[in-house]
């Protein structure tokens, strides 16, 4: 074998498998080769399995090349593996020397060498195609869910610590720095994208010659340092008849229980059940875990065809069976499965933590009988009343097929709704009054009460008779918004009692101060989706509700502000920002219940929100809550509350546009008012700078602080 040419398939183990001469005078040494995609052909085992310098070049006058090393070697082992082949059928090989021939004639195959290289290169390509790709990087940082991977939350509090000397506390901006990347998340990723793709292509210079060096690594190893020698030394070992078998490239093959024949190394060394290594078309040594398994070799020359990486040799043309087109197919599926499916774990495991809370599973309802009562409060009369009562009939008996909504008490529709709101009977007497919780910019016109009826926990719909008017009106337009206001109530009404038992959390120090302000938007998220059918064109509406409202939250802390006369007035603003942020989070909710309820990509009304609110630094904020919203219902229908008790961050955010900035002290909140709202800069270019430069364009001067 020294030389030149060097034979990664010995030329002693190709002799088992020799062609019939072609007659009395022929004394070549033949066989028949099958390679994917090429007729079988008749050719000499010196040019099978050999490749110029496969293990090295020429060497020095005097040096022992590994190929030198390998010839020597095997002057021995030939002879051993000759005396295998000539072994009675049945005949008992001991293990270590079985063990031994097996692992030495592996792994100096080609086969190893091209599987290290076709790995290493998937490999590449599947990180590449991860790091060139940015919505999979998003994924993998975590910025399109609702919790950042762990690195990238690291990260953000170690930003976070080196901006303490420079005056900004920690706690407060960590929160805001963890904002920016989940509100920019994709054009970071498109950045690091743009970043990482040069440097990906120089990773496959020269892997070749990696692959190569690796390669020879294991061969120039000694057998006693092999542990799949001391592995299958544990093997009960024996030489048994075979009838027409092929020697694949890969040498020796090996299954796990009933798997399929793979090439030896791609079966953990833990799971190998069976090896076997052809030693003569007649001859096959096999080697198993449990001495009494017998084994059927029946379809071992297709699977043994299955597992090459190019090519296997036999005593005769074996191209009726179809069996060369089977080549590859066993490696090439092998890996590329596992590499992708390794990808594809770590894509999963990035990011998101084990959640803290188990989610809420809604209940199981089946259909059932129920009644409720229709109430006219201040007008109308009995004909008025039943015409409604038909209506309200229609709908709710349509819905209940599909949502729950026998917690339904009843309905009271007045032309004075806040006088019904104040008389309602609640059935408990400690129960306090209602008030309608619409702010100056807005009217109330529609609000679930819980009552309490013969100890039962109900829900009774109080409705201005405007809406119900529009239910019989003539104006299509008009009847369709009054139909899905009740509806949307509905659904509301449906999605409490889905999730009726209590849930409760102990939360953080912010959360604590801010979780109640976003805590309906949900449900209200729900319902809006449930809801959307009934009048697509309601999402212009829900857009104009989410502007009125945040002008009203500005002009409103404004005017707080304006009252304050020190630190101690920080607790009214304080609670000013978070009534009116509270009012818009609910509108942005329905917003993106409506729109997620509609059919994808279809258009409404009001989807140019983004664009109205990207002026006040928000366009992203609504795609992000967007998100964390929908994240909040599992595909099962759960509520995942790990989600849910981290939507308070919403509420800072916007507290954040209006001048308002929260955070923890301990214990303690500490609040600061400032008449700088927090508009992000563009983030072109972000990664390169640093988190002081960013806090420092977007933030202003922070001024007038006090605890919360």
């Amino acid at each position: 074998m020294a030389g030149k040419r060097q034979h990664y398939v010995p030329r002693f183990l190709q002799r088992g498998f020799l062609a019939e001469p072609e007659g009395p005078t022929d004394e070549s040494e033949r066989t028949w080769l099958h390679r994917l995609g090429a007729s079988a052909r008749r050719v000499g085992i010196g040019d099978v399995g050999v490749e110029d310098w496969f293990y090295s070049r020429k060497g020095a006058p005097g040096e022992v090349t590994l190929d030198d090393a390998i010839t020597e070697f095997e002057k021995s082992f030939s002879r051993g593996v000759k005396d295998l082949r000539e072994s009675t059928p049945g005949t008992m090989i001991e293990p270590e020397l079985a063990a031994r021939t097996v692992v030495h004639l592996v792994m100096r195959t080609a086969h190893l060498r091209k599987t290290m290289s076709s790995g290493m290169t998937s490999v590449f390509a599947e990180i590449g195609a991860l790091f060139t790709d940015p919505a999979r990087l998003a994924g993998l940082f975590g910025v399109n869910n609702p919790m950042l991977s762990l690195a990238v939350t690291e990260a953000i509090k170690d930003s976070a610590r080196q901006l303490v000397p420079v005056g900004f506390p920690e706690a407060f901006s960590e929160r805001l720095l963890t904002f920016i990347v989940r509100e920019y998340g994709d054009d970071l990723a498109g950045q690091m994208v743009a970043m990482l793709s040069p440097l990906l292509s120089g990773f496959l210079e020269g892997l070749g010659a990696k692959v190569r060096e690796s390669h020879n690594g294991l061969v120039a190893k000694r057998l006693e340092d092999h542990g799949w020698v001391k592995l299958l030394s544990e093997f009960s070992w024996s030489v048994e008849e075979g009838v027409d078998l092929i020697l694949p490239d890969a040498v020796a093959l090996s299954r796990a229980s009933d798997a399929p024949l793979e090439a030896l190394l791609f079966t953990g060394g833990a799971d190998v059940t069976v090896v076997l290594l052809p030693l003569a078309h007649d001859r096959i040594l096999v080697g198993c875990r449990d001495a009494v398994e017998v084994v059927d070799l029946a379809t071992f020359n297709a699977e043994a065809a299955a597992s090459c990486q190019g090519f296997f040799v036999a005593p005769r043309s074996h191209e009726a069976e179809g069996l060369a087109a089977m080549i590859g197919s066993g490696p090439a599926k092998a890996l590329n499965e596992a590499i992708s499916e390794a990808v594809a774990d770590a894509e999963k495991v990035r990011s998101l933590a084990p959640g803290e809370f188990e989610p809420a599973c809604p209940h199981e309802f089946q259909q059932e009988e129920f009644s409720y009562r229709v109430t006219l409060h201040d007008f109308g009369d009995e004909i008025l009343a039943k015409e409604y009562a038909d209506i309200l009939q229609t709908v709710v008996g349509t819905l209940s097929r599909d949502i729950p909504l026998h917690d339904l008490d009843g309905f009271t529709i007045a032309a004075d709704y806040n006088d019904a709101l104040a008389k309602l009977d609640r059935g408990d007497p400690d129960l306090p009054h209602v008030t309608s919780g619409a702010l100056a910019y807005g009217l109330g016109v529609a609000m679930p009460v819980t009552v309490v009826r013969e100890g039962k926990r109900k829900e009774h719909l109080v409705l201005a008779a405007s809406i119900a008017e529009g239910w019989t009106s003539d104006d299509p337009e008009l009847r369709g918004m009054c139909l899905h206001t009740l509806v949307k109530m509905l659904a509301g009404i449906a999605n409490t009692a889905r999730f009726s038992q209590e849930l409760s959390f102990k939360p953080d120090a912010i959360g604590r101060e801010l979780h109640l302000a976003v805590a309906r938007s949900p449900s209200a998220y729900w319902s809006a989706k449930q809801a959307a059918f009934v009048w697509p064109d309601e999402g212009a509406i829900y857009a104009d509700l989410v502007m009125d409202s945040f002008e009203h939250a500005k002009d409103a802390v404004a005017e707080a502000r304006s009252r304050m006369s020190g630190p101690n007035d920080v607790l009214e603003t304080f609670h000013v920002a978070r009534e009116a942020v509270s009012a818009v989070l609910g509108h942005a909710a329905d917003w993106i219940g409506h729109r997620d309820g509609l059919a994808e990509d279809q258009p409404f009304d009001g989807a140019d929100l983004p664009g109205r609110l990207a002026a006040h630094g928000l366009g992203r904020w609504i795609t992000l809550l967007g998100r964390d919203l929908a994240a909040c219902y599992t595909e099962e229908g759960a509520l995942d509350l790990s989600v849910v008790t981290t939507l308070s961050r919403h509420v800072e955010r916007l507290l954040w546009s209006l001048g308002v900035y929260c955070w923890a002290e301990g214990e303690d909140v500490r609040c600061t008012v400032s008449d700088q709202p927090f508009v992000p800069a563009d983030v072109h270019g972000l990664v390169e700078h640093d988190s002081a430069e960013v806090l420092s364009h977007s933030s202003g001067e922070l001024s007038t602080g006090a605890r919360v």
